[in-house]
């Protein structure tokens, strides 16, 4: 492949193509060679002005499943199909010796037009390079536009003919076809594959992966200083830090491909002549991380060019922007700063060393270990003060980043959603952190990722969203647009006809985007930001007829005034600002040789202020004291402390960002004070305001101060007549006014007697603390004014928040989320309604969350929420995640309050990028039990017209009183008067036609259940005892003396099963609960061992059997094999006296459901997959996961309900309508409608239910279920009409 390559360089342009393409096993019909012009070819299409200049196109073949013969132009035009089984290879010289991606990427399109009816791959040359790019086609979304349009644009661009780079090779091998594939279709598939930019991430990830475990491994033995008093901490924050030097060296392997670090410092050679004792591949070795790569980043590309110096010793002072390690060079210092020098500053605070000489705590910390200090630990050898990293982690040949590195080929350029290069582009680094943080964590048994609630968001799904937002926010502030046309900005490559001669019209778009307030509240790694900086950045851009600024002002703009993010994970925020820093870098164009011009380099902005570090979901409490947040002399404090963050926004030195910081501080806490004095300070505006309404209601009593006797006709007794009296009318108006100057008289006693508040006092503090430039801190609240000058709210809020359940998040964490929210639940549901309240009316709302919420009942608050606002769209995603076991659902709205609205719900489970689309009225969720949201298929809207309204006013009738067992219990006669007034026809609750709920919970399965030894379950429990037993063996010191699983296995058989059971019993009381796992059940009993329930006594079912008696009961404990319609538990319950009374009193279980026990009735498991799995409960005890209700209607057995549990029509019911988790739990089942049969129905059913019975029994034949299954689905549909 090599060798083909260099023949480009000068070689015949179609023959070196014709050469290639024969190489990668692609058979194609080969054209005569003749070189057209691009005006001939391209015809109207190709502007000179515009595009790139060409020199010459060749047709070079045709891929297709037959071989074609020769044709000319002309012909091939005249007999392409539109079915497009062909693929047209054109081979293009370019006049320039440089092209961007963007320029390539037009062109092809110009190709791809013109050969409308098939695909292209364009083979480019331009100087020492080729680039090869295909384009995709797509239907355009609108129904009203015909045709398809041209899609993505994949290129593997600046493929170096002299010396090509060992990615390019790689990838252009793995484009040659595999035997195996006989058709076009085969060969464009592969192609796609290949050109995927995601399947490169994933193969680059993985590798990446195996490097970041190595190390941070004891094996390699990475150590960064931390508290510099103890070298006891020296790998506690490891796996951040090493994330972190991940980064920095990514963004400078990306910088690379501006030229702006030269190679001499990653090559080996190179290095042996630039430091001392240099060994690459050593573990005990680190000169390179300390001498390089640490001098690099925080005095090189911290330091302005001219200021450079190595740092000397001046007092204790060790100024973190000095080179250092001077004795670890070969060379002097001279020629180090020399060796240096040709890097430019870039500053933007990426590069700011992390040391501190003392933290808030009063401990030094070293985060990064960048010092002069060269004293040793006693402990491992290492500098106390310097991280240590061995210079094997980054040149080891076959472990080392550096290597890993060179492998690839990375672009500067991140990805568009038009616009694919087939490398790595800094995209990447999002999805490095965010798989990093999923790594597994061998000390929490958990994955990162799980605990902080993150995963990566897919670039389509960022893609739409962030066009989707865009488009909402611009009709709703351009009322008087067309929506077409407004869509067609996004549709279109180039500016569309109906837009290029409406300039004035182009020009309210620009102002209008430019406006926009854009955040993220859980920006993670930056998604979402730089999906909208890119996508703003297109629109601006082509809608800017005079181009009047460079792109990369106008990215500064942008950067500056429209996108802003927030995350709690400090290295998060630090990944979005770097991915921004990349994006500005890309826009270099020219540079020059003068160092006091940093070489034409632009120095980047520091984003401290834009990418804030804080808890989103926790606001400051301003409220109660919003005046004092007003006041005149405050607002112009904030106005001068946002003149400083600007100012911050563009300083270059770290002196001036030194003083700008210390400047904030001082106005924070002037800020502060001022804020205490005026909250303790009587606020003469206020008592003026008040005195003078006392004086005016004082002149205002002076006109009732006379007495004015009237008579009034009064009733003395209720039987007697009325009698008139003789009343001063003007008492009730003097004391009236009297009354209001009393109130306003201690309103100025209360101002003038205020106290210094200690919750104000508290919340200042906080506010003041707040420091945006610690890259450390995470701020315990977010303040949209307090950290970005915001105070009228976003324009959109769009984002991927956390998906952490209450379970995961700590006690004091859900106390602030029930102070703030009113309650607490799974984090997603409360970034919703942070969202709302952070939004600018009109302001749309875009998240990507878990589509939970669309029926659970825990959730109807926010589905209250959104149902109140103008839903723009909901768009089931299914699960495009590749790591989250969740699916999950785009869900947008606007501000605004909904008037007969209207809104797209897609369908993309099967297929997410054609979702099946579906219009329906917002009402439809509002008029539905509970305001479930549910997909409005044809089959669904039919069940809704059907049962709707009708089951919702059920609902709001009855739920109150049947949502617990202890209200249906309350409200019994009259639920008992309503189930006697229902006929056959009637639709009821489920939860009025029942009663029942959650069994019991033991908290020590091991002490109270048995399994019976003549059933399967048994054969398991013989199996896993051995080696439960000799997992405990190893662990802890017991009396039991066994090596090997076959030694506990004769152990264990010497003993009867009362001694294991014992055995068994007394390690857990010594050594805890859960020593043999959560749950483990090992004891086994007999079947003669079981009491007969049926004669059981009411004193020994409510308080346990005598232990001289056989006292062990049924259990029904679940059934995670998902039985239906009958099955013999297992499971036995050691009912004795003793046992009861425990369960009653011990803390740790849940003596539940008890007045149920010993009952026959329904019920089901708890997890479901597709349908349901109900079964008739025996006479027993059943559990917390055995979820049983009992009938209340005499003519209504339970077996009926089994039939219609066990129908396909309840099971999606269920799913669309009351639950769509995996979970159907007693307060769904409460929500079902259930007709009410009659006799002749009814008689069907129970056929039916005796069949499938003495199939389970065995007494039939097994397959007949299947029949009995579909008689089941009819006769249900029959009932409810469907």
């Amino acid at each position: 492949m090599e060798n083909i390559i260099h023949t480009f360089e000068g070689g015949n342009l179609f023959e070196t193509t014709t050469a290639l393409f024969k190489h990668l096993n692609i058979s194609t019909k080969t054209f005569e060679e003749q070189a057209f012009l691009p005006q001939d070819f391209l015809k109207d299409l190709y502007k000179p002005e515009k595009h790139k200049a060409i020199n010459e196109i060749y047709l070079v073949g045709i891929v297709t499943d037959e071989v074609f013969n020769g044709k000319s132009l002309a012909e091939v035009d005249n007999e392409l199909s539109n079915d497009y089984q062909g693929l047209l290879i054109i081979a293009v010289d370019l006049k320039d010796k440089t092209a961007n991606r963007t320029e390539l990427s037009t062109l092809t399109r110009l190709f791809s037009r013109r050969l409308k009816a098939m695909p292209v791959a364009v083979l480019f040359r331009y100087g020492n390079h080729i680039a090869l790019a295909n384009a995709e086609r797509t239907q355009y979304k609108q129904t009203y536009r015909e045709g398809e349009k041209i899609g993505k644009v994949s290129i593997l661009k600046d493929i170096d003919t002299l010396k090509p780079h060992r990615g390019h090779l790689d990838i252009l091998e793995t484009l040659k076809i595999p035997t195996k594939i006989k058709t076009f279709r085969d060969l464009y598939a592969h192609w796609q594959e290949v050109f995927n930019v995601s399947t490169l991430n994933k193969k680059f990830y993985n590798e990446l992966f195996a490097w970041f475990q190595w190390t941070i491994s004891e094996e390699v033995g990475v150590t960064y200083p931390n508290d510099t008093q103890t070298d006891q901490d020296d790998r506690v924050q490891l796996e951040e830090q090493v994330i972190r030097l991940i980064t920095r060296v990514l963004f400078v392997w990306f910088i690379k491909q501006k030229h702006l670090v030269p190679n001499n410092l990653f090559e080996e050679a190179e290095l042996s002549k630039i430091l001392k004792d240099f060994q690459a591949n050593s573990l005990e070795n680190g000169n390179y991380y300390n001498a390089i790569l640490q001098n690099l980043f925080f005095a090189t590309l911290n330091k302005k060019v001219t200021e450079r110096a190595f740092a000397k010793v001046q007092g204790s002072r060790d100024i973190k922007t000095l080179y250092r390690y001077a004795d670890m060079f070969a060379i002097s210092e001279e020629e180090v700063i020399a060796l240096f020098a040709p890097i430019p500053f870039l500053n933007g605070g990426l590069f700011e060393c992390l040391d501190k000489d003392k933290g808030n705590d009063g401990v030094r910390y070293h985060l990064d270990g960048f010092s002069r200090n060269d004293r040793k630990s006693d402990h491992n050898g290492h500098y106390t003060h310097r991280a240590f990293i061995p210079n094997a982690v980054f040149f080891d040949s076959e472990k080392g980043l550096f290597p890993l590195l060179n492998r690839y080929h990375f672009t500067i350029e991140e990805n568009t959603p038009n616009e694919m290069q087939v490398a790595l582009d800094p995209e990447l680094l999002g999805n490095v952190f965010e798989n990093l943080l999923g790594a597994f964590n061998p000390e929490t048994k958990e994955s990162a990722r799980k605990q902080s609630g993150s995963f990566y968001t897919p670039k389509e799904i960022v893609n739409y969203m962030v066009d989707e937002s865009l488009k909402v926010y611009l009709k709703n502030h351009l009322p008087t647009f067309s929506a077409e046309n407004i869509d067609t900005l996004f549709e279109e490559e180039e500016l569309p006809i109906e837009w290029l001669s409406q300039p004035a019209n182009c020009q309210k778009v620009v102002e209008t985007l430019e406006r926009v307030k854009i955040l993220d509240p859980a920006c993670g790694s930056g998604a979402f930001p730089m999906g909208i900086l890119n996508r703003m950045v297109y629109l601006l851009e082509k809608l800017d007829f005079s181009a009047k600024r460079s792109l990369y002002e106008l990215k500064l703009h942008l950067i500056q005034n429209c996108i802003y993010g927030v995350d709690i994970q400090t290295i998060a925020s630090q990944i979005s600002k770097l991915r921004f820093f990349i994006s500005l870098i890309v826009e270099q164009e020219e540079t020059n040789t003068v160092a006091e011009q940093n070489y034409g380099v632009h120095t980047l902005p520091n984003l401290e202020t834009k990418f804030v570090t804080a808890n989103a979901l926790i606001s400051l409490e301003k409220e109660e004291n919003a005046e004092l947040f007003n006041d005149e002399k405050l607002v112009a404090l904030k106005e001068k402390l946002f003149k400083v963050r600007t100012d911050h926004f563009y300083a270059q030195s770290a002196f001036k960002k030194k003083e700008l910081r210390k400047e904030d501080a001082e106005i924070c806490e002037n800020i502060k004070q001022y804020l205490l004095d005026i909250a303790i300070k009587p606020n003469e505006q206020h008592i003026a305001f008040w005195e003078k309404s006392i004086e005016r209601l004082q002149t205002e009593r002076e006109k009732y101060i006379a007495e004015r006797w009237e008579e009034v006709p009064m009733q003395v007794d209720m039987f007697a007549e009325a009698k008139s009296t003789k009343v001063d009318v003007n008492l009730a108006k003097r004391k009236g006014i009297d009354s209001k100057i009393k109130e306003l008289q201690n309103f100025i006693d209360k101002e003038y007697h205020k106290t210094e508040s200690d919750a104000l006092k508290k919340e200042l503090e906080t506010l003041a603390s707040w420091n945006p430039y610690d890259q450390n801190a995470s701020a315990p609240f977010f303040d949209p004014e307090w950290m970005f000058g915001i105070s009228d709210g976003f324009d959109i809020v769009i984002g991927n928040p956390p998906y952490i359940s209450t379970k995961g998040v700590t006690s004091e964490f859900k106390k602030a989320l029930e102070k703030e929210y009113g309650f607490a639940d799974d984090t997603y549901n409360h970034f919703f309604f942070r969202g709302y309240k952070i939004l600018s009316d009109k302001g749309i709302l875009s998240f990507i969350t878990p589509k939970t919420f669309w029926t659970t009942q825990t959730k109807r608050n926010l589905r209250d929420l959104l149902l109140s606002q103008r839903l723009e769209y909901i768009f089931d995603t299914a699960n495009p995640f590749e790591s989250a076991m969740v699916d999950t659902c785009i869900t947008s709205f606007s501000k605004v309050k909904p008037e007969n609205n209207a809104l797209l719900f897609l369908d993309g489970s099967k297929d997410l990028e054609k979702p099946l689309r579906y219009e329906v009225a917002q009402n439809v969720f509002i008029d539905t039990q509970n305001s479930v949201i549910f997909k409005p298929t044809e089959y669904n809207m039919k069940i809704h017209n059907l049962y709707g309204k009708k089951v919702k006013e059920l609902y709001e009738q009855w739920w109150d009183k049947i949502s617990t067992s202890k209200n249906i219990t309350k409200y019994s006669k009259e639920l008992e008067a309503y189930r006697q007034s229902l006929k056959p026809g009637d639709i009821a609750l489920l939860g009025c036609l029942t009663e029942g709920g959650q069994g019991l919970a033991t908290a020590n399965n091991g002490k109270y259940i048995a399994v019976r030894k003549s059933t399967k379950w048994a054969k398991n429990i013989l199996e896993s005892r051995p080696k439960k037993l000799l997992e405990v063996v190893k662990r802890y010191k017991t009396a039991v003396k066994v090596a090997n699983e076959e030694e506990a296995k004769d152990y264990l058989t010497a003993l009867s099963e009362e001694q294991i059971a014992t055995l068994f019993d007394e390690l857990k009381e010594k050594f805890g609960r859960d020593i043999f796992g959560q749950g483990y059940i090992y004891r086994l009993i007999e079947d003669d061992e079981m009491a007969d329930v049926e004669t059981l006594t009411q004193d020994e079912k409510d308080n346990g059997i005598e232990p001289t008696k056989k006292f062990y009961v049924p259990y029904d404990k679940g059934d995670k094999d998902g039985n239906r319609w009958y099955l013999e538990t297992p499971f036995a319950i050691a009912w004795n006296k003793e046992n009861v009374g425990y369960l009653k009193t011990d803390p740790k279980a849940r003596y539940q459901g008890y007045q149920f026990y010993f009952r026959e009735g329904f019920c089901w498991t708890d997890v479901n997959s597709t349908y349901l799995k109900s079964r008739l409960k025996k006479n027993g005890v059943f559990d917390v996961l055995s979820m049983s209700l009992f009938t209340l209607v005499p003519s209504l057995p339970d077996w009926y309900y089994v039939c219609l549990i066990n129908s396909r029509l309840i099971s999606l019911y269920v799913d669309n309508f009351i639950n769509n988790t995996s979970h159907f739990q007693i307060n769904d089942a409460r929500q079902l409608p259930i007709i009410i049969p009659d006799k002749d129905t009814l008689n069907k059913f129970e056929e039916l239910f005796k069949q499938a019975i003495q199939i389970k029994k065995g007494y039939s034949n097994e397959v007949k279920l299947d029949n009995i299954q579909q008689e089941i689905d009819i006769l249900v549909n029959e009932l409810y009409k469907v």
